[in-house]
């Protein structure tokens, strides 16, 4: 009994003398101000911003017939990071540009924002993302079914390039992203006065429209 005593007397101290020290921590940090700072959520402290990923332009885009297909071609540079990121800010310009040209087949590649900017450029691990869109899948040839998502499965270098796998992203997976948007959107980089390349059928160019919100 006597042991069992000293035990729990032993345990007693220990958490006496560290509640102690913590208070003392506390108290230093409270006299300074600083320890609102340290255990306060980031987004409520004064002049801390979120940053926001999701922002993209268009680089280049083609309308183009393939037999009695009327298919077009968009790439986008953007600033997300991350793989599903990409994806998601793809399907959102991909079902906007769907929506807003009506072609049968759309096919949407997303690049770095940091990377090249040339159209001879603007291939292999210079895209991270591959979309086909076809509103109704019989219409096209290309493909078998509405969607089809490739994706480098890494994140992008300082310099723009995706060196990493490059991943088939299934039905389930793609329909779960769509899910996601919020709304149906083109790029927002696009309302900023920078016309993006935009070529005819024909191989002409013309001006470029805004494909903003």
């Amino acid at each position: 009994m006597a042991e069992a005593k000293r035990k729990l007397s032993h345990m007693f101290r220990i958490s006496r003398k560290l509640a102690l020290l913590s208070g003392g921590f506390l108290f230093v940090l409270g006299a300074s101000g600083t320890a609102a700072l340290v255990f306060a959520p980031t987004n409520i402290i004064p002049g801390y911003e979120e940053e926001t990923r999701g922002h993209c332009r268009t680089v280049y885009q083609s309308e183009f017939r393939r037999g009695k297909e009327k298919r077009l071609i968009a790439i986008i540079a953007g600033d997300d990071l991350e793989p599903r990121d990409r994806v998601k800010t793809g399907l959102r310009v991909a079902r906007h540009l769907s929506e807003t040209v009506n072609p049968d087949l759309v096919i949407v590649q997303m690049a770095d924002h940091r990377g090249p900017t040339t159209r001879a450029e603007l291939r292999g691990p210079a895209i991270g993302v591959e979309i086909a869109y076809a509103p109704v899948p019989t219409k096209s040839l290309a493909v078998a079914q509405p969607w089809e998502v490739r994706y480098a499965n890494t994140t992008p270098s300082s310099t723009g390039f995706y060196f990493g796998e490059r991943v088939n992203m299934p039905q389930s997976e793609i329909e779960a992203v769509a899910l996601e948007i919020d709304r149906v959107a083109g790029c927002d980089g696009d309302l900023a006065g920078e016309d993006a390349e935009i070529v005819a059928a024909n191989g002409h160019e013309k001006p470029a429209k805004a494909a903003g919100h």
